[in-house]
């Protein structure tokens, strides 16, 4: 179906042209683990409480990991129990493997229930 293909881009890290889509998706991926990737380099995990149209993510129990000049993960450090990462410097979301396949099946679902 024409949902599914695009939710499966989703996961694929495309684009969807569907704004409903990646809502759905969005959505289910709320209170799971996330990591953010800013522009400096630095990387800013935590989990996924909330976002806003500019990109803005709030995260619960943040943490920095910074990388060497090699990439090599090297410096870890607490933020706090809220962080609010500015859209504009985001420069790529993750979630694991298993939040991604989990808030795509359950997308799918709502949207066929």
């Amino acid at each position: 179906t024409a949902a599914m293909a695009t939710l499966d881009s989703i996961a694929e890290g495309q684009v969807p042209s569907d704004a409903e889509a990646a809502k759905r998706f969005m959505s289910k991926l709320m209170n799971t683990s996330v990591r953010a990737h800013i522009d400096d380099g630095r990387i800013i995990s935590g989990q996924l409480w909330c976002f806003d149209q500019l990109k803005n993510l709030i995260l619960l129990s943040g943490y920095e990991t910074r990388a060497d000049s090699e990439g090599h993960q090297s410096e870890h450090r607490a933020l706090g129990p809220l962080i609010l990462v500015p859209g504009k410097y985001i420069r790529k979301l993750e979630a694991t493997k298993n939040s991604t396949e989990a808030a795509i099946a359950a997308a799918n679902e709502s949207e066929f229930a």
